[in-house]
């Protein structure tokens, strides 16, 4: 039996991968600025305070490791991002380590903050796995210190009934700062679902705009030409150079690739190609399902919209039927004027026929746009909408105005 999905859109989880990887970047380089700055400021005091460099050293070299660990870690990243992953938990382990090594080292009670410091620093990871494992650790360091150097939590006797009121108000402060830091991962969880959800309903949309062009010969007949001018300008330019025209083979092959000619004709015409440079410049053909023709759809519909920052979030940002905020009569009332649209047609988009219609709402990504409840009713009493159509067509079927 196959898993519940826990998408919409499978892709959605790839876009929540990526934006997780770009932002861990960015925490890295904060959390490494911030070591640095603490090795710098543990060292001054030392030295100020006339520390030996043996007793310097150790604590110095630390510092320099973990360090040195995260720069490693950060410059292979770049190439894998498992690297940045593991960085996080480096980090984790590292600070608190060198907390509580510092903890021992001056047994005073002024450096105790030095736990809190590394667990906040921690947090600024916002994930699951690091929290745990800060949480075992703050609580691993909090019961060595009860048990082991009573004093520096200012305890007057060593009873049992002191030391486990420590330790049960740590437990306390540590559940507070943990449901905290869950709440503030739950909400960018939230982000990052609706961020990853409204790029891969751009893409899915770009690409049906794409496949209807084709479908109702919208397409544009001039294709080629734009190689040849392109061509043109290139020739032009070598010429002004005074250098070979290089490009002038590769225009060549696109234009058959745009003409769907076979890559066994284009390879025996143009021995010095391989499969992969065919596949290169496919990715770049004009007329086709890639990147090109896609960021030119996108850029022919958005030209003129401008999306503030402050609206990034917002709920008009995210195209849906299905909005929480609606009733289920807006919602149907919503689906009414899709569905009227679809039947009578717009302007640039011819009308379809029911069968395509109830195809594309139920076998398409549209299904996921539309409330459960309103796709039973459809679904269930398809006679409502005839009704619909009747009354927005006019009697016989057709419109009114």
């Amino acid at each position: 039996m196959a898993g519940k999905r826990k998408y919409a859109f499978s892709e959605i989880e790839q876009y929540r991968e990526y934006l997780e990887i770009k932002n861990l970047r960015g925490k890295n380089k904060i959390a490494s600025g911030v070591f640095l700055a603490l090795m710098v400021l543990t060292i001054g005091y030392m030295i100020l305070a006339g520390y030996q460099f043996s007793n310097i050293f150790p604590i110095a070299f630390g510092y320099f490791v973990l360090l040195i660990a995260n720069f490693v870690f950060s410059s292979y990243g770049e190439i894998n991002s498992t690297y940045l992953k593991m960085n996080k938990y480096i980090s984790t382990l590292g600070m608190f380590s060198i907390a509580t090594a510092l903890i021992i080292y001056f047994q005073s009670p002024s450096v105790i903050p030095l736990l809190f410091l590394a667990y906040c620093i921690c947090a600024i990871y916002q994930d699951i796995s690091v929290m745990i494992i800060s949480d075992i650790y703050f609580l691993f360091s909090i019961v060595m210190i009860v048990f082991n150097y009573p004093d520096l939590l200012l305890t007057q006797n060593n009873s049992t009934g002191s030391n486990f009121s420590i330790v049960l108000f740590s437990i306390l402060f540590l559940m507070m700062l943990s449901i905290s830091a869950y709440i503030i991962m739950k909400e960018k969880s939230f982000f990052h679902n609706q961020i990853s959800t409204s790029k891969e309903i751009e893409f899915r949309n770009i690409d049906l705009l794409l496949k209807l062009k084709r479908k109702t010969n919208k397409e544009d007949k001039e294709i080629l030409s734009y190689y040849d001018r392109t061509n043109d300008f290139l020739q032009a330019f070598s010429d002004r150079l005074e250098i070979p025209n290089i490009f002038e083979d590769k225009i060549k092959v696109m234009k058959l690739l745009e003409t769907n000619t076979d890559v066994s004709e284009i390879l025996k015409e143009f021995p010095d190609f391989t499969k992969e440079d065919i596949n290169r410049l496919r990715k770049i053909l004009i007329n086709n399902d890639f990147e090109i023709s896609r960021i030119a759809e996108k850029i022919s519909k958005t030209k003129n919209v401008d999306i503030k920052k402050r609206e990034i979030f917002s709920a008009t940002h995210f195209k849906s039927f299905n909005k929480q905020t609606d009733s289920t009569e807006i919602k149907i009332i919503a689906f009414v004027i899709f569905y009227v649209t679809l039947k009578k047609g717009y302007l640039g988009l011819h009308k379809i026929d029911d069968e395509d219609i109830y195809n594309t709402i139920t076998n398409s990504d549209y299904y996921y746009y539309i409330d459960s409840r309103v796709m039973k009713i459809y679904e269930e009493n398809p006679e409502v909408f005839d009704a619909i159509i009747s009354d927005a067509f006019g009697k016989g079927g057709k419109k009114k105005w």
